[in-house]
């Protein structure tokens, strides 16, 4: 027995060096890559340049070098906008790139069909956008939120439609979906105000979430109406939307919003008064303040500090307040509720 253990712990120990031997070997053959690379880079970043100023290279690349200038330019293409990123795309059509990686959007491993989503949003050629909207229903969630990604990174309005609904339905992860759209930004508005209409609630609550970030205070009046929705999400969803934009010509509706029968949704349009800094809502809010359930109270507390902080501090004796107006009166008087 006791001479088994002794060549199980010998056998053990020769496994565990052949181990760290192999470690050691990748390493250094890792690091030998590496220095490749670094050397091919340094000298191929002139030609990479003058692709960016719209320059022909002159001779055909080898395969090995043309994937260097490739990997250098992807790297420009995400912080260059205007005629150098064009004609990083155009590079990456003629040389062949662009298409092999569409079609590797097709490939049987899913980590190569990410890869290749990935790749596409970097070459920045409104060609990869419809491939990538096709992606976001891959079987894979890798694959989809790469594809999500570069849709962003493409700017491609083409896509706000399925990135929400990507967003709206979870298929795709929240901040890369979102990310994508803000990436996208004011481009976007126009499809949103559509999808604020959308027959799918999810749909509609998560574009007016983004109109709220994107939009503007006219964009307001044309999903204002969505306080009055059948579905509570979209309701305080819109409540918040139009508290960020500012949208003072909304201010009635959501002093009604105030008595609707969801918490969330009371919150919401407390919240947005405040932000409007409705001094027409100081009586209901007030009243809310006092006797609703702790969200949407705590929030009308909090809105009455921003609207006017006076109103906390001087009209009432402190022990009439209640914890919710009082805790307020005191964040606003350390400056932690500004109007």
């Amino acid at each position: 027995m006791i001479r088994a253990l002794e060549v199980a712990s010998l056998a053990l120990a020769a496994a565990a060096a052949l181990f760290v031997m192999v470690l050691a070997v990748r390493r250094v053959q890792l690091a030998r890559a590496a220095r490749r690379t670094e050397r091919a880079e340094a000298r191929l970043r002139p030609l990479a340049l003058a692709i960016l100023d719209g320059e022909e290279p002159h001779e055909e690349l080898v395969r090995a070098d043309a994937a260097v200038v490739a990997a250098v330019l992807s790297r420009y293409a995400r912080r260059l906008a205007g005629e150098p990123r064009e004609h990083i795309a155009r590079f990456f059509e003629r040389s062949g790139h662009l298409a092999a990686e569409r079609r590797a959007l097709h490939a049987r491993r899913a980590w190569r069909r990410a890869a290749a989503a990935f790749a596409l949003g970097d070459m920045g050629h409104p060609g990869a956008v419809g491939p990538l909207v096709g992606a976001l229903s891959d079987p894979s969630r890798e694959v989809r939120s790469a594809a999500a990604r570069s849709l962003g990174a493409l700017n491609a309005v083409d896509g706000v439609e399925p990135l929400v609904r990507a967003l709206a339905t979870g298929s795709v992860p929240r901040a890369v979906a979102g990310g994508a759209l803000l990436t996208i930004g004011a481009d976007a508005v126009a499809p949103l105000l559509e999808l604020a209409d959308a027959e799918d609630d999810r749909v509609r609550a998560s574009a007016i979430e983004l109109l709220g970030l994107l939009g503007d205070a006219y964009d307001a009046r044309q999903f204002s109406h969505r306080l009055r929705d059948g579905a509570a999400e979209v309701r305080a969803k819109t409540a918040r939307a139009l508290g960020r934009l500012g949208a003072a010509q909304a201010s009635e509706d959501l002093r009604a919003a105030l008595g609707d029968r969801i918490p969330d949704v009371r919150a919401a349009a407390a919240i947005a008064l405040g932000e409007i800094g409705d001094r027409s809502a100081v009586v209901a809010l007030w009243a809310q303040a006092r006797g609703d359930r702790f969200e949407p109270a705590r929030a009308a507390a909090h809105s009455l500090a921003a609207i006017d902080a006076s109103l906390l501090h001087e009209a009432v004796p402190g022990a009439l307040l209640g914890d919710h107006l009082a805790e307020a009166a005191d964040l606003s008087a350390v400056g932690l509720i500004e109007r």
